[in-house]
């Protein structure tokens, strides 16, 4: 987890501090964690399962704070009934085009978005 001190450098890793040693020995990079599937990531690592889904959690946190889209997700878990909605995407921070990808870009896979400019 090299590139999560650059991406993330605010963040508290100390309560992840068990698991981060063998992400990193696996190559796990932080941009795993947030689009590959926890029970994929965690079999690479050999690592639990819900710590992997606890710090990707995390890092969605800090990164939507980071950009400002804290209250917002707030807001939209009221009506969504879920801080990033389902588990199985992840949300692209723009209510109109979730709602037209039935959640947000899916996890696990790759997704290209093209059309004209």
């Amino acid at each position: 987890m090299s590139d999560l001190i650059q991406v993330l450098p605010e963040l508290d890793t100390q309560s992840f501090s068990h698991i981060l040693p063998s992400l990193e020995k696996a190559l796990i990079s932080t941009n795993d964690l947030i689009t590959l599937d926890a029970v994929d990531v965690a079999k690479r690592a050999q690592v639990p399962a819900n710590e992997v889904k606890r710090l990707a959690d995390a890092l969605l946190r800090a990164l939507h704070a980071r950009l400002g889209f804290e209250a917002e997700e707030e807001e939209g878990a009221r009506h969504k009934g879920g801080l990033h909605g389902s588990s199985d995407t992840i949300s692209t921070l723009d209510d109109s085009l979730d709602i037209a990808l039935s959640g947000g870009f899916p996890t696990g896979q790759l997704t290209e978005v093209t059309g004209e400019r």
